[in-house]
């Protein structure tokens, strides 16, 4: 588990010669001073000087004087210590990572910037953090707020909500339960990205299930198309089966009325032939005649003109055939027509018949047009039948994933763990936990139903059980514990050392812890005492913390003061890491 542990601070101004410097214990450090002092500026410069904007705006005004910040660190990763060095300057910040050339990223001030992102990654590496957050319908790497988020308790939100001092998570899929099983060393092993794509598919399927039964339960066309369907489709059917025997009968006829057509005007073309041929035989003389083709005298001996006679008879003959064959086929070419006549009036005529027929008003053509809602009822019964069939396959993905039984279990026996530890420190506070058994399980609690003190000191118990848990985890990085602002004005004398009792017995057995509390000196009476903080070291912490005094206990804004007794030295090789090119 890589351990972070601050050393010094340095916050200079080169413009105003104005800064601010100390250096930390590695147990407990107290950061007093009176309100709107800066003590809250000190904890937020720690991690703004780690590269973390969330609480960039808060500084605003210190930013205005053109400081830089340098945070001197060491970090324990149990085989060695590294030196650690983060200095910021606005947009840049320049890492130096034990004896490693530093390394310098300028444009950080956005999230989404590349060299945001750059050194993102690199720190991240560093302290070990690799906890992933779902994001739509990915895992993505957590923001650098969830590494700070288990180690800071901010003065505004920390003491009323919890896991909202820093950062913003809600456009993360499941972030309580993704955090807790991080920090608490809960691994599911499961393809969540996987199964929140299943699940999300099965909801939309189901949607649409449910849109496609109303929308053919509720419209009352489909419904009067369904029922005309059936009381008229013995009618169509009749009528469309009689049309198809006349269309095939028809178009029969059709095909024998063009093959006559073509044979009549072949057998017409060959009688014209046979006529041209039988006057060239008779009107050309033998020996005298030439012929038509070659111009030769015509041959005239006996033989020849027996032929010729019978040339003469063969092409009458063959005349007179073809004389009779158009004859037929005429005929036959008559009778077609006719017979091609008849079949069309029954057509016309079955139709106009079945236009004409009416079952309870509906006709034929209404009925034509019912038909497009009939498709449409199809269509939908179609598409009902898809949704059904992927919902059985996506229901045997999603169970073949899993139901998570083995991390319920593990999140149970946490949740055991996480509230001996806080019954504990809640009866140190004295402060009773609601009974409502959601408040005893650390999945469920978001918010207690508590205010004013009450939840003040429950926060505390809860906070400091929930550190405990994270600090017994092995395998995540460890940061100092801050708190900013450990009292809320209107705490009395008896609860504020019930409260220095409970931080002085949980912190002999943490790590590095900072805390703040607010001290006026100039407003103590008798009757209304206010505490000493060299008191209260000498008291709950046997002299051990480190006290950091903002200004002198009176003075406003007192963060940033004249530098003299800053070391000269340290704020030039800052100024040189700041140059680095």
């Amino acid at each position: 588990m890589p351990k972070l542990i601050l050393k010094s601070l340095l916050v200079y101004s080169t413009n105003e010669n104005k800064g601010f410097f100390t250096e930390f214990s590695e147990s407990v450090n107290i950061i007093h001073g009176r309100n709107t002092s800066g003590k809250s500026t000190l904890i937020q410069s720690i991690i703004y000087s780690m590269g973390i904007n969330d609480s960039k705006d808060n500084l605003n005004n210190i930013n205005k004087a053109d400081v830089f910040f340098r945070l001197d660190c060491e970090l324990d990763d149990g085989a060695k210590v590294i030196k650690l060095v983060f200095v910021r300057s606005d947009e840049t910040l320049v890492l130096q990572y034990g004896d490693s050339r530093p390394i310098r990223f300028d444009g950080i001030n956005a999230n989404h910037s590349y060299e945001y992102g750059r050194y993102k990654d690199i720190f991240s590496k560093i302290i070990a953090f690799d906890l992933v957050l779902q994001k739509q319908s990915e895992l993505i790497s957590a923001p650098l707020e969830a590494a700070i988020l288990p180690y800071y308790i901010s003065q505004s939100v920390g003491w009323v909500y919890i896991r909202e001092s820093i950062g913003d998570y809600r456009f993360y899929r499941d972030f309580k339960f993704d955090y807790l099983d991080y920090y608490c060393g809960i691994t599911s092993g499961r393809d969540r990205i996987n199964k929140y794509k299943l699940d999300k598919e099965k909801k939309e399927l189901v949607f649409e299930l449910k849109q496609l039964d109303a929308y053919e339960t509720n419209n009352e066309g489909l419904r009067i198309s369904k029922t005309l369907d059936d009381r008229f489709k013995g009618e169509a059917t009749n009528f469309l089966e009689e049309y198809q025997s006349l269309e095939s009968d028809l178009a029969s006829k059709e095909a024998e009325h063009t093959m006559l057509c073509n044979k009549i005007g072949m057998l017409r073309s060959r009688h014209k032939v046979l006529s041209q041929i039988i006057s060239n035989i008779k009107n050309q003389i033998p020996r005298v005649d030439q012929c038509p083709t070659c111009e030769q005298i015509l041959p005239g001996d006996l033989r020849d003109y027996y032929n010729n006679r019978q040339d003469i008879n063969d092409a009458i003959k063959e005349s007179e055939r073809v004389k009779e064959s158009i004859k037929l086929n005429v005929s036959k070419l008559n009778s077609a027509e006719k017979s091609i006549s008849t079949l069309r009036e029954k057509v016309e005529k079955a139709f106009r018949i079945l236009r004409s027929l009416e079952v309870e008003q509906i006709t034929f053509d209404s009925w034509m047009d019912h038909n497009a809602n009939l498709r449409m009822l199809k269509n939908i019964s179609t598409k009902k039948q898809e949704c059904r069939k992927r919902l059985e396959n996506l229901n045997a993905e999603i169970k073949g994933i899993g139901d998570d039984i083995d991390i319920a279990l593990l999140r149970k026996k946490k949740e055991k763990d996480f509230f001996n530890i806080f019954k504990e420190k809640a009866a140190l506070l004295d402060v009773k936990i609601p009974k409502e058994e959601k408040y005893e399980n650390l999945y469920s609690i978001n918010s207690f139903p508590y205010q004013g003190v009450e939840l003040h000191q429950l926060l505390m118990a809860y906070n400091f059980s929930f550190y405990e848990m994270v600090m017994k985890n092995p395998n995540v990085h460890s940061l100092p514990f801050l708190l900013d602002a450990i009292f809320k004005e209107d705490i009395d004398i008896e609860n504020r050392n019930k409260i220095f009792e409970f931080l002085s017995k949980e912190t002999k057995s943490s790590g590095q812890v900072i805390f703040s509390v607010a001290e006026y000196k100039e407003i103590a009476t008798p009757s209304v005492p206010l505490f000493d903080i060299a008191n209260i070291n000498s008291k709950y912490f046997n002299n051990n913390a480190k006290l950091i005094c903002i200004g002198d206990g009176k003075t406003k804004r007192a963060f940033l003061s004249e530098s003299s007794s800053i070391d000269r030295i340290l704020i030039d090789d800052t100024v040189k890491l700041l140059e680095l090119v």
